[in-house]
């Protein structure tokens, strides 16, 4: 079979005959494989960059995707095997049967940033009816997705922030409230901070930045006075691995709650519940039209031109 294979730690992924899985036991069953989805986690995994390893090289890559049962029953689920091959091993009855209205690419992108987003706002910042939401970094896939998501549930104003001017426009659309431009000055950004803060206390911050934009927003947070308990959710580190002003001063002088949601920070079994209890109804939503992802899909045959992009790839096979 043809296969996305990743031979040693560092280089991109190829495709190559490979071959086909072999079923183990009787609770696991092979699948054809349909659509996978290009993460950061599966780039930085490759690049031997991320806390997680693989068991062994080569390997396939690809943790979960679109699949299609003997039946014809269009599927997602998290593959016993690298999912980016034109076969696969799935756990028997550990995924989710699709809508005929959700496209494939949807399928296969959209689970990842619910991660980042969705399970964050839920189970880290424990999201309820009438909450004031801060994603700030927004204009990234999984931004755009978590300002849908606030909106999905019944946030009362979202604030959302960026450096794309276009995007932020889009925001609009999506749902944001309120857009805040990370291209200025950081003193404007300050002021915009403190100005969104005075008229709408944020309860929660949902933060993929991290470096200068979240020291700028400790400080505007810092000249005000706590008018509700903010919950602080770190996603991501796109704007740098360290601040220098999260000092102890903050913590103690404003009402802030400072939490990380990531593979490692909360138990599988809270993915594996989000994956079987709540992600059918995500997927239904979705398919309604309601929540809205920018994918662009490549053949398996050139994976090799895809890994890289940076942008929401899919790989169709």
């Amino acid at each position: 079979m043809k296969a996305a294979i990743l031979k040693e730690i560092g280089t991109t992924p190829v495709c190559v005959d490979f071959p086909e899985p072999v079923v183990e036991n009787e609770q696991q069953v092979l699948v054809s494989v349909k659509a996978s989805s290009i993460k950061q986690l599966d780039l930085l995994k490759a690049a031997g960059k991320h806390y997680t390893k693989y068991s062994s090289l080569p390997i396939i890559v690809g943790m979960d995707g679109v699949a299609s049962l003997e039946n014809g029953q269009r599927i997602y689920a998290m593959g016993v095997t690298g999912m980016m091959a034109q076969k696969a091993v799935l756990q028997k009855d550990r995924w989710i049967v699709l809508p005929d209205a959700l496209d494939d690419s949807t399928a296969a992108a959209l689970p990842n940033f619910l991660v980042g987003s969705d399970i964050a706002l839920r189970t880290k910042a424990q999201i309820k009816k009438g909450d004031i939401v801060l994603i700030n970094g927004a204009t990234g896939s999984t931004g755009m997705v978590a300002v849908q998501m606030a909106k999905y549930h019944n946030a009362t104003t979202i604030i959302a922030t960026g450096r794309n001017p276009e995007v932020l426009e889009k925001l609009k659309e999506l749902g944001a409230d309120i857009i805040i431009s990370l291209n200025q000055s950081e003193n404007d950004i300050m002021n915009d901070f403190k100005k969104a803060y005075a008229a709408f206390p944020f309860d929660i911050v949902i933060d993929y930045l991290w470096g200068k934009p979240m020291e700028l927003l400790l400080q505007a947070l810092l000249t005000q006075p706590s008018k509700t308990t903010t919950k602080i959710v770190t996603v991501g580190e796109m704007a740098g691995h360290t601040i220098s002003s999260l000092t102890s001063d903050i913590l103690r002088s404003r009402d802030i709650v400072l939490l990380g949601s990531g593979i490692g920070s909360f138990e599988q079994q809270v993915i594996t519940d989000y994956m079987r209890k709540i992600l059918p109804e995500i997927f239904q939503y979705a398919a309604s039209g309601k929540l809205k992802i920018d994918t662009e899909t490549f053949p398996l045959e050139e994976i090799s031109i895809a890994w890289n992009l940076n942008k929401t790839v899919v790989i169709k096979i």
